[in-house]
């Protein structure tokens, strides 16, 4: 995306950006000067021409400076749209200076396009659309949608995210990597969305995500027409206090307990106030959910939020978990060992993920591989590590046959020096290793390898 001088527009719009800018800075004392922000932008088609009538949405936001305390699609300025005129440009009023903003461009017979970090004290933002994947297919071969929120009005600026494909008794998942259909569509200002595909298959699977809306995965099946009903889910409240103060700052975050591919939601996710209070909102209604802090926001005093196991209700209400629980968190520090004592490949990463929450930390490896991380909760964790022509060897008591390159088990306790041992070689036959019951440790110790 490129930008430029808000004041370059034509006469008109150069006369409304640059007053609009000008109020912005010089609005009097007494006016507050939130909602007094703007903001202004050209929108092109692939060959670089100005595009009319293409519908520029606010899908998002997220503080100037600080964590945001706000779910990132709940501020009230999301959902608000502008429209392209005869020379592409748009214009976006009522917005509040405090805020960056993530845009969402829609076009008819164009993908649609996101513009991020749009910044009303910035210059006049740009953005280049291009056309569809496939623009003329036949109406058996479409999927066509209205999204319509709780009291039926449409929802517009809403994005429709290609997750799996249905074909016969078999079911193929990964949308973005698909050549037959379109990987993302997006509603219109009229709720309206449509997939072209050319692959004869039965139905789609979609996540639904946009302003003032819960996420939700929708089943659609292939030359139908869909009313999808979206709500604006339910608010998940509580607080963080650790020795009777406020923890401000600190992110909390949710994800569904299935993992399943049908059905495993992330991505809500904020920060507590300065309070301790935190409210995430959003959430899909009558779903169970795991919470939990995140470990970066946690590493200087040394504590973790466990996952809790939330249960979503009905649209519409809150669910109040009042103070949060806080656990010591541990250290691991260690090294990874190459067995023919060979130094690691420049930029080697060290990944540490938990297995019961959408939470990780990395780590570029030094030469020698020593490595520490810090605050890890007492939890089941894996460690992944990819080097070129290795594996991790037999000899890791934790080592995970079912995932190469992990190990993982459960965090009892600081752990000072963990070895994770590499041998040349390739990744192990299905046959090779432990029986079935030692394969994916997860519920035992975490352990590292011992070698001289």
């Amino acid at each position: 995306m490129k930008t430029g001088n808000p004041c370059k527009f034509g006469p008109l719009r150069r006369v409304i950006g640059c007053l609009a800018l000008l109020f912005l800075f010089h609005v009097a004392p007494s006016v507050s000067a939130a909602n007094q922000a703007v903001l202004i932008g050209v929108v092109r088609d692939p060959e670089n021409q100005p595009l009319a009538d293409a519908s520029v949405f606010v899908f998002s936001a997220k503080p100037r400076q600080g964590a945001a305390t706000v779910t990132a699609t709940a501020y009230p300025e999301c959902g608000k749209v502008g429209r392209t005129d005869g020379n592409g440009q748009f214009q976006i009023t009522g917005l509040n200076p405090e805020l960056i903003y993530r845009l969402h461009v829609v076009a008819a017979g164009h993908r649609p396009h996101f513009i991020t970090n749009a910044d009303p004290s910035g210059p006049a933002l740009r953005a280049k659309l291009r056309f569809r994947k496939f623009p003329d297919v036949e109406v058996e071969n479409q999927i066509i949608g209205k999204v319509i929120d709780a009291s039926g009005k449409p929802v517009g600026g809403a994005s429709v995210t290609l997750e799996s494909i249905t074909k016969g008794n078999g079911t193929r998942y990964g949308g973005g990597s698909n050549t037959s259909i379109d990987s993302s569509v997006a509603t219109d200002e009229n709720g309206e969305f449509l997939f072209n595909t050319v692959e004869p298959l039965d139905a789609i699977t979609v996540t639904l995500d946009g302003p003032h809306l819960a996420k939700q995965k929708v089943r659609l099946e292939r030359g139908k027409a869909h009313l999808v009903r979206a709500n604006s889910g339910i608010t998940v409240t509580g607080r963080l206090r650790h020795d009777g103060k406020p923890l401000a700052g600190v992110k909390v975050a949710m994800s569904t307990e299935d993992r399943s591919a049908e059905t495993f939601l992330r991505g809500f996710e904020v920060a507590t106030d300065r309070e301790g209070r935190f409210a995430i909102q959003g959430v899909p209604s009558d779903m169970r959910f795991l919470l939990y802090g995140k470990m970066s926001d946690l590493r200087e005093i040394g504590l973790a939020v466990p996952p809790q196991s939330v249960q979503s209700s009905q649209a519409g209400k809150k669910v109040e978990l009042g103070d949060l629980p806080l656990n010591p968190a541990h250290r691991i520090q260690g090294r990874v060992v190459l067995a023919d004592n060979s130094p690691l490949p420049p930029r080697t990463r060290l990944y540490l993920s938990r297995e019961n929450a959408w939470d990780t930390a990395d780590l570029i490896l030094p030469p020698d591989g020593t490595f520490e991380f810090k605050a890890v909760p007492p939890e089941t964790i894996s460690l992944s590590v990819r080097i070129p022509n290795y594996r991790v060897s037999a000899k890791n008591p934790s080592k995970d046959w079912l995932n190469e390159g992990r190990l993982l088990g459960r965090l009892e306790g600081d752990l000072n020096d963990l070895i994770i041992h590499l041998e040349p070689g390739t990744r192990f036959e299905r046959n090779d290793g432990p029986s079935d019951n030692e394969r994916y440790p997860r519920d035992k110790p975490l352990q590292g390898a011992k070698i001289p």
